[in-house]
């Protein structure tokens, strides 16, 4: 690959995290919880239940950083925190009733932007568009393992 692919590669995503962050307007927050606090509440529903340590693995976050992320959500009383009986070391989280019905929220209203989006795209190169996406999410997400970046408590 030459320079200017490379460069053009970091150009573009660095505008597709730009725009693609604004999925909720200018808004600080999304569906009264802030965006960190909704990444966290959408990466416990699709994981539930969750370690402390595994979930801040996934989100490239120290257990410390996101134990406080953890406890808003506790007291807005959104996600359950558990501690192992057996090992009381080892914390385990889920979605309340109440969090579930914020991440059905959150993730109805990244549906429809997606949706949206792709809905801009010629049909017929849908899928291979999604293909490269995760194509190269696998492939940063292999490098960074690789070379033991961004993953704090993630085993190797």
């Amino acid at each position: 690959m030459d320079k200017n692919q490379i460069r053009t590669v970091r150009e573009k995503l660095r505008i597709l995290e730009r725009e693609s962050g604004g999925v909720f307007g200018e808004q600080q927050d999304c569906c009264g919880v802030t965006v960190s606090q909704c990444h966290t509440l959408l990466e416990v529903g699709n994981r539930e239940p969750v370690s402390l340590v595994d979930l801040a693995a996934e989100l490239n976050l120290d257990a410390s950083t996101l134990s406080r992320t953890v406890q808003g959500l506790v007291l807005l009383g959104l996600l359950d925190r558990r501690t192992d009986a057996g090992d009381r070391r080892c914390v385990t989280i889920a979605l309340t009733p109440q969090g579930r019905k914020v991440a059905a929220a959150i993730e109805e209203k990244y549906d429809a932007y997606f949706k949206a989006v792709l809905g801009r795209l010629p049909a017929d190169s849908r899928s291979s568009i999604i293909e490269s996406i995760s194509a190269f999410v696998d492939a940063v997400r292999a490098h960074n393992e690789s070379i033991g970046c961004c993953r704090p408590g993630r085993k190797s």
